[in-house]
């Protein structure tokens, strides 16, 4: 089978998975996504403000990237763990000192373990 042809048929049924992420942006409060954190990888400001991490998220839509800002790597950012799942929501922006502003969200981790013996225990007949 040609190459091409092994793309065409892992299309059809469902064995193809888009490696090249979509920049997801945070516009509005409210936005945000959950999804498995793949990795990070650190971005020098275009704006000269230092370095920023930018994530790479797996969601139900596909691979995603985002940028949450300084504040927030080194707060939750200095936290997450590849692997694990997380939900993640915009809270929008808040004003600091100097007349700046951070970026705000609100990011929240999904115990994959207490799922799974929540569902267990659901399913014990007693």
């Amino acid at each position: 089978m040609k190459y091409s042809e092994m793309h065409e048929e892992g299309q059809k049924v469902g064995a193809v998975k888009t490696l090249t992420p979509v920049y997801f942006q945070f516009e509005k409060k409210g936005d945000g996504f959950v999804g498995r954190f793949k990795g990070r990888s650190a971005v020098d400001s275009s704006l000269g403000g230092g370095q920023y991490n930018q994530y790479l998220f797996d969601t139900d839509d596909g691979l995603i990237k985002c940028a949450f800002g300084q504040a927030t790597d080194k707060e939750a950012g200095a936290l997450m763990e590849v692997g694990k799942v997380y939900a993640v929501e915009y809270l929008g922006q808040v004003k600091i000192t100097g007349g700046r502003s951070v970026n705000k969200f609100t990011i929240e981790w999904i115990d994959e373990s207490a799922l799974d013996e929540a569902e267990k225990s659901e399913d014990k007949v007693f």
